[in-house]
């Protein structure tokens, strides 16, 4: 893996359901979710080249670094975007105690290439994983939103299905000791040879 095999690239959070920006989750009209894309799309594209944050590794990873961030992540943060496995890994979370132990945050994801905004787009789909600093103790957070979806049509029964395929996969990985995955350990070798640290 090296330095030139990365390409610098872009992705945007789309908060299914939620774009028009209040708690409650709802059908948006098309207009209101291309709006919310666009505004991040707008934003992230005025980020100074020598701070990119996107790189993508190979045709199944992407990384981003969060220097600038603020909120539960800092400048250690390091996102591993699994395009194949439809999985956001957030590495180095800050959170308040009792919780300051949790050092991952998983959130279930789809991943989309939109070549007419030249970015990628990861949609965030309700359910969170949380994996405490040994890896090996996990919580599940945000059922009740997957329901809520379910239920105003958001998403289909198979659509809820394979989300809870993919949380059974990844806390099997955490029961089984193999977590974090290989996918993750090559995002962490790629932050450092980008100098992230």
């Amino acid at each position: 893996m090296t330095l030139d095999q990365f390409s610098k690239t872009m992705m945007v959070w789309w908060r299914f359901g939620n774009e028009h920006g209040d708690d409650d989750f709802r059908a948006n009209p098309p207009d209101v979710i291309a709006a919310h894309i666009q505004r991040k799309v707008d934003r992230f594209r005025q980020t100074p080249a020598d701070a990119w944050r996107w790189w993508q590794v190979d045709d199944d990873l992407i990384v981003e670094r969060c220097e600038t961030c603020t909120g539960d992540i800092g400048p250690d943060t390091r996102l591993y975007y699994l395009l194949k496995r439809g999985l956001t890994i957030m590495e180095n979370i800050h959170l308040p105690p009792p919780e300051d132990n949790w050092k991952w945050l998983v959130r279930v994801s789809d991943f989309l290439y939109r070549p007419d905004l030249a970015c990628w787009v990861m949609k965030d789909l309700f359910w969170d994983i949380c994996v405490e600093s040994d890896n090996r103790t996990y919580h599940l957070f945000d059922l009740p939103d997957l329901a809520q979806a379910l239920d105003i049509g958001l998403i289909s029964s198979a659509e809820t299905r394979d989300i809870i395929k993919r949380v059974d996969w990844l806390v099997g990985q955490v029961a089984k000791n193999t977590f974090p995955t290989d996918e993750i350990l090559r995002g962490q070798v790629a932050c450092r040879r980008l100098g992230w640290g």
